[in-house]
């Protein structure tokens, strides 16, 4: 079990002082090294490659669904994609928050039992230094509250660009019923 937890340990250093701060994402030089997978820059980083393109969008409210159709800017991309920006764990409040494990191709970030933190997992697949895939899960609860957030963006590797990505939000505020909201988004 030692050795296990040796080999992990070994794992996680070499990804850390790997060539890349993390993968697919600009030359370390630019970088500062992060504890945690860089979700806020990579998500900025690919929207600079989305500006103009045309994305169809699916929108569920409590059950109705809306699609649309429409070519998006860089600062509407922004605020499609602002779960994900709030969903980063980089944050000097957070350094000791998450475990980090790595099992086959995929790193995943998990809130501490202790922690009192809103993001509880991250999970980001990796082929050939580059993210596949990543999704969050994100939960918070008050005595009058209760959120449920899941996330996930899933790369197009022939392109080098997100092609699709997804968003369900779950509310429920005491004596109201829940509110459930489901954004999926395909880029064209």
């Amino acid at each position: 079990m030692r050795l296990k937890g040796l080999a992990i340990i070994a794992v996680f250093f070499c990804f850390l002082t790997s060539c890349e701060n993390a993968p697919g994402i600009e030359n370390p030089d630019k970088m500062e090294v992060l504890p945690y997978f860089d979700l806020k820059g990579f998500v900025n980083q690919e929207i600079e490659k989305l500006d103009g393109k045309n994305v169809t969008k699916i929108s569920r409210i409590n059950g109705v669904s809306e699609q649309s159709d429409r070519i998006t800017s860089t600062e509407e991309w922004k605020e499609e994609l602002g779960a994900f920006f709030d969903a980063d764990i980089n944050k000097p409040s957070l350094i000791d928050s998450y475990t980090t494990e790595v099992e086959k191709d995929i790193l995943i970030h998990r809130a501490k039992p202790e922690a009192k933190v809103s993001i509880q997992e991250i999970r980001v697949r990796i082929v050939n230094d580059h993210p596949v895939w990543i999704t969050f899960k994100g939960a918070s609860e008050s005595m009058f509250y209760t959120s449920f957030t899941h996330g996930g963006i899933y790369m197009n590797n022939r392109e080098n660009r997100i092609d699709h990505y997804e968003l369900e939000t779950t509310q429920k505020i005491w004596f109201l019923k829940p509110n459930n909201m489901k954004i999926q988004g395909a880029i064209n």
